[in-house]
């Protein structure tokens, strides 16, 4: 019988904030996805746990089984074959997350129905839109490893995507990687402060 304690499902507080580009600069750089996988329907943001899936291209069968099982504040993470030209998400799946208090998707394929899903207000970030539908054959793989921006994602993982991009941050590096990134963040807005009240930047970055 295991005596681990079960993975915290508490989302640090600084985390729905602090910007993706100081996330990755304090996890060292590291779990940052393609420049491809951007915002493009729904909030600019979002902030979550993975729950992934992998499925074959073009099929979102296993979408809406992994919007079944999935709970509040995870982030739907899917490798549906990583290209544009196929379709994995569209207004049905983002109205029946967004009922469940799923706090977003992300995937390597394209979405469609953008505009139901911007009155709607959830978050997808994807490669691109299209005008395709999908098949509903296979239900996929549920909380495995995944690729998605050429970053791998395990089940678990902290999403934070804004409108810089995505970045992973594994669960056990989430305590040290939001203090360091409050630091940077804290950082960065008494530089702006100090060059918005006229001092030179050649002495605020100490040139």
């Amino acid at each position: 019988m295991s005596t681990g304690a079960a993975p915290s499902r508490t989302i640090p507080e600084a985390l729905k904030s602090l910007p993706a580009a100081s996330l990755y600069e304090a996890a060292g750089k590291r779990g940052d996805m393609a420049p491809h996988i951007r915002s493009l329907a729904g909030g600019k943001r979002v902030a979550g746990f993975a729950f992934t899936l992998r499925t074959l291209p073009g099929d979102n069968l296993g979408v809406f089984h992994a919007i079944n099982k999935a709970q509040r504040d995870d982030v739907l993470v899917i490798d549906a074959g990583g290209t544009a030209r196929v379709t994995i998400w569209g207004g049905t799946s983002a109205i029946a997350a967004h009922a469940k208090g799923i706090a977003g998707c992300v995937t390597n394929a394209a979405i469609r129905d953008v505009a139901e899903i911007d009155v709607l207000g959830f978050p997808v970030f994807a490669a691109g839109t299209s005008v395709r539908g999908a098949t509903k054959n296979h239900a996929g793989w549920m909380n495995v490893p995944v690729c998605v921006g050429e970053v791998t994602v395990n089940p678990g993982d902290f999403i934070v995507g804004d409108e810089d991009g995505v970045v992973v941050i594994a669960a056990a590096d989430i305590a040290t990687v939001v203090a360091r990134a409050t630091e940077l963040e804290g950082r960065h807005l008494l530089r702006d402060s100090r060059l918005r009240a006229g001092e030179s930047l050649a002495s605020v970055m100490e040139l």
